[in-house]
């Protein structure tokens, strides 16, 4: 049987060798990317708390290694579905934030964000603000620009939210109160709105302002900006 000349086999250990050396290369890189990608999620987690312990952040560029070694990262959509906001909770938030650089001073150069409050989230916030009423359901009325939560025993009464948007916060006023289709001052329920909650003056996460709120099929939905500014520690 005839062998193989030596040079074929030289080249062909070569190339094993090479594929090796390139698989674990590539298998360095990508657990280094994961670990980038790991340190710059907690760094928006710990700014922005609110968003939960299920918070997606997804790098704009093509490698967070290079931006996180580089202290400069063009571009985060960071993403939650169980945010909470003052006494809303299981927010939908999908935000993109601009030009951040890290560094002593961490900052970024603009955000946006697009929150959804949904029915289920607005009735959990009636019963936080109003622990004594029943609230049987919520629906959302698109063409008031409302909100109706079926509240009292069996849902006799129906309470009328309509959001309010003041010194970029967003609030849920108590428009009406009916029970069996008769007025009743809503002050009963010793609810008037629903506010952000106890820390209302420390405003929302990252600088963001709210620039508009419309009542959609699916809920209350609130756009915000924000930046330039300091990106907030822990």
């Amino acid at each position: 049987m005839k062998r193989p000349p030596l040079t074929a086999l030289r080249r062909h250990l070569a190339l094993t060798v090479t594929s090796a050396v390139a698989v674990v290369a590539v298998a360095a890189t990508a657990a280094a990317e994961s670990a980038a990608g790991a340190v710059i999620r907690n760094r928006v987690a710990e700014a922005a708390p609110g968003l939960g312990d299920a918070v997606t952040v997804g790098v704009g560029g093509d490698w967070a290694l290079w931006d996180l070694a580089h202290g400069s990262i063009p571009r985060l959509d960071v993403g939650s579905d169980d945010a909470r906001v003052g006494r809303l909770s299981g927010v939908r938030v999908r935000a993109r934030l601009d030009d951040v650089r890290l560094g002593g001073r961490a900052t970024l150069g603009a955000a946006r964000a697009e929150v959804t409050v949904s029915p289920g989230a607005i009735a959990g916030a009636i019963r936080a603000a109003a622990p004594s009423v029943a609230v049987a359901s919520v629906t959302a009325d698109p063409s008031a620009g409302t909100v109706l939560a079926a509240v009292g025993p069996g849902g006799a009464g129906q309470l009328t939210l309509r959001p309010a948007l003041a010194d970029g916060k967003v609030t849920l006023a108590v428009d009406g109160l009916t029970v069996f289709g008769r007025s009743v001052p809503a002050d009963r329920l010793g609810l008037d709105r629903l506010a952000p909650g106890p820390d209302a003056d420390r405003g929302y996460p990252l600088g963001l302002r709210a620039t508009s709120a419309d009542v959609r099929p699916d809920g209350l939905h609130v756009s915000l900006e924000g930046g330039p500014g300091p990106l907030p520690d822990a």
